[in-house]
């Protein structure tokens, strides 16, 4: 065995080299994933309370290990009539033409600490306020109208993660449909939040920002 290694050394050190290269290459690989795991950031958008339907609050919730700043929220109003896209940032025009009220009830904007969150209006308000802006007047949560027809309440958080200056958009969809009783429901399409960071979304939120003066 030892005159076999000898004579064959000229190849078998070349190939315990490189097999040593492969093993580094994927233990490096696992630490990066680890790592980038670790400090991706991490947004979900959910329901407060699930039984509430409409009434239930939507909940920003910053689930990476540092602080989130929001820019801006917008929420897409998806129907047959004229589908809008509406600010969510403000709080409500009480607390904002208040001068003396504070910054944190004027406006969602600013920073959301690792682990915690950030409570919106109610799915209701959210809806009917985007359904006023598009035109379609609503009666406990449907369109007046029966020709007029709401799919889906889509929601974008634009923000900046920590020391990162590139923002992204965590993004979910909520579909709007009526059980047999006509009740609205809301069902998430999709399990998690989506986070976009392609080149033609930074595209879009900085044509947002000038839209919205942020």
């Amino acid at each position: 065995m030892l005159e076999w290694l000898s004579n064959n050394s000229n190849w078998i050190t070349p190939a315990t080299s490189i097999g040593t290269l492969l093993v580094w290459i994927f233990y490096a690989q696992l630490l990066y994933n680890g790592y980038s795991r670790q400090t991706r950031p991490r947004l979900l958008i959910n329901r407060g309370v699930s039984d509430e339907g409409l009434d239930s609050p939507c909940l920003i919730c910053n689930m990476s290990r540092e602080a989130i700043y929001i820019y801006f929220i917008l929420v897409f109003l998806e129907n047959s009539k004229k589908s809008v896209l509406v600010p969510v940032t403000d709080c409500e025009e009480g607390a904002i033409g208040d001068s003396s009220s504070s910054i944190a009830s004027r406006t969602r904007q600013g920073p959301l600490e690792s682990g915690k969150f950030l409570e919106l209006l109610s799915f209701r308000i959210i809806l009917e306020r985007a359904a006023s802006r598009a035109g379609i007047e609503l009666k406990e949560g449907v369109p007046v109208d029966p020709n007029v027809e709401i799919s889906a309440l889509e929601f974008h958080v634009v923000c900046i993660y920590g020391s990162d200056d590139k923002p992204f958009g965590a993004v979910r969809r909520f579909n709007l449909k009526t059980n047999d009783a006509g009740t609205p429901l809301l069902e998430p399409d999709t399990i998690d939040t989506r986070r976009k960071t392609s080149w033609r979304y930074k595209r879009r939120i900085r044509q947002w920002l000038k839209a919205h003066g942020q």
